[in-house]
């Protein structure tokens, strides 16, 4: 009993935050830790933690980085990265499925404890990131003002697959809300022609948008100068909405809250399901590097809880 209240009340916390803003890394982990927490109170711990937490997410990851390993030897030949991806991404395949075996036999060992806690630790960070995308990836629940399309790399010169599908969404949610002003944002990379919002431009009046609905934010160099741009052609009383690919979704809005932008984040698809895992695997990392209190701190609360 005592355990079914404490996941409903991880569950409500989450509710609220989300109500109040999603936003926010908490919007998927405390709904997650109150469902891990359920599933704990109905089956047995072992099997919660199998199903819910490792196998999955370790599994994603064990097949992205030997994906990408396989990728790295095939096209640039022999190289301990491509190697280190390869073996390290096998290795990772291969222990999810041997997490139940570890921990009904050799639990109690020190050594395998602090290995599976930290395993646990990083697929939780997987798990709620993931489902923190999730949530801000619903319907948008406003009418928007202004629609700010967040660039990505020029390939040839020209918009790419990702871009494309970027602007492609955009264009059909300003369809939708013809009154509302288009926000190209992106900048000159060093192997780019020119800035990628003056590609975003060309592309939007081929397809018909009118001049007067477009600006150019062409300063911008990464996600955070995006934000830190385009903030000036967004008025404090304005609906944005942010498009953007769904891997990348998350971590936009997050520079987003964080610049004082107020906005709902439109998540575009991408349909090539290892180069989105790839790309989402990048997401997190880029994120615990902004937040790097995340690791030493959850290395700390597993060794401490190891050794209780």
């Amino acid at each position: 009993m005592v355990t079914l209240l404490i996941g409903a009340g991880l569950i409500i916390l989450g509710i609220v935050v989300i109500t109040h803003d999603r936003r926010t890394f908490l919007s998927g982990l405390l709904p997650f830790l109150g469902l891990l927490t359920w599933l704990t109170g109905l089956i047995p711990v072992w099997l919660a933690s199998t199903l819910f937490v490792i196998v999955l997410p370790l599994g994603i990851l064990g097949e992205v980085l030997t994906h990408d390993g396989y990728w790295l030897l095939s096209r640039y030949g022999t190289s301990a990265k491509g190697y280190f991806f390869l073996v390290g991404g096998f290795l990772v395949m291969v222990f999810a499925p041997l997490f139940p075996v570890l921990w009904l036999l050799w639990r109690s060992v020190l050594i395998v404890k602090l290995m599976l806690a930290i395993y646990g630790y990083v697929a939780v960070l997987i798990d709620a990131y993931l489902l923190a995308t999730v949530i801000n990836a619903l319907p948008l629940t406003i009418k928007p003002t202004k629609i700010l399309i967040l660039g990505a790399g020029l390939i040839k010169g020209g918009v790419g697959p990702v871009l494309r599908r970027r602007l492609l969404g955009g264009l059909a949610l300003y369809q939708c809300f013809p009154k509302a002003e288009l926000i190209m944002s992106g900048g000159q990379g060093d192997d780019e022609p020119e800035p990628e919002a003056v590609a975003m431009h060309r592309f939007a009046r081929q397809k018909g948008v009118p001049e007067s609905a477009i600006r150019l934010e062409t300063n911008s160099t990464n996600t955070a100068t995006n934000l830190s741009e385009a903030k000036r052609f967004i008025n404090s009383g304005d609906r944005v909405v942010l498009v953007t690919s769904d891997y990348h979704l998350l971590r936009s809005l997050l520079y987003a809250r964080r610049q004082g932008v107020n906005c709902q984040g439109l998540a575009v698809h991408t349909p090539h399901f290892t180069f989105t895992c790839n790309a989402f695997i990048r997401e997190l990392g880029a994120y615990t590097i902004i937040h790097r209190y995340l690791i030493p701190l959850g290395l700390v609360l597993v060794i401490i809880l190891c050794l209780i």
